[in-house]
């Protein structure tokens, strides 16, 4: 896969001033390429909803094109706002941001709880302590064996064999 071109990237501080300023809002238009399920339980105000399978379309397409607004582009994953950003260089389309991270971190980090950290998006770094909420809600137990210590080897005297008589001499 093709690196992502920075300039079409939005950072998450360019994104806060954007959703919390108000102002600026008329200029942008924010798609949602989640399917509508999704978008149904939660999407950045004033989004639209183009599920990533029918970007293709021809009503869908012509979103897109409106060159008096800036789309800002976000999905169910970052992959799936990069191949949307891809498809639209295809068309002819610059006009368009995407958003690292998933509508999941964004409302999270921007819309829920923006703080300084927010900004730093890196999916390298896990988000959540996995091996320590699988020990919290499996239900077992953090019990320590206790262990023996080995019981000392008893030496047993053996008797030496005669030494086997015959032979040559």
């Amino acid at each position: 896969m093709q690196a992502v071109d920075q300039a079409y990237v939005l950072s998450p501080q360019l994104l806060a001033d954007i959703i919390y300023s108000g102002s600026d809002m008329a200029n942008y238009k924010f798609i949602d390429l989640r399917n509508p399920s999704k978008f149904e339980n939660g999407h950045i105000n004033g989004a639209i909803n183009i599920p990533f399978r029918t970007m293709n379309k021809n009503n869908n397409c012509k979103t897109f094109i409106d060159q008096e607004r800036v789309n800002i582009i976000y999905g169910e994953s970052t992959e799936q706002a990069i191949f949307a950003g891809f498809f639209l260089q295809q068309l002819g389309i610059k006009n368009y941001f995407i958003i690292l991270g998933s509508y999941d971190f964004i409302k999270n980090n921007i819309i829920d709880h923006y703080n300084i950290y927010s900004a730093h998006y890196n999916p390298e770094i896990a988000q959540y302590d996995y091996a320590k909420i699988v020990s919290e809600t499996s239900g077992a137990r953090n019990y320590s064996a206790k262990t023996k210590k080995p019981a000392a080897a008893t030496n047993f005297k053996r008797k030496k064999k005669a030494a086997a008589g015959g032979g040559c001499d």
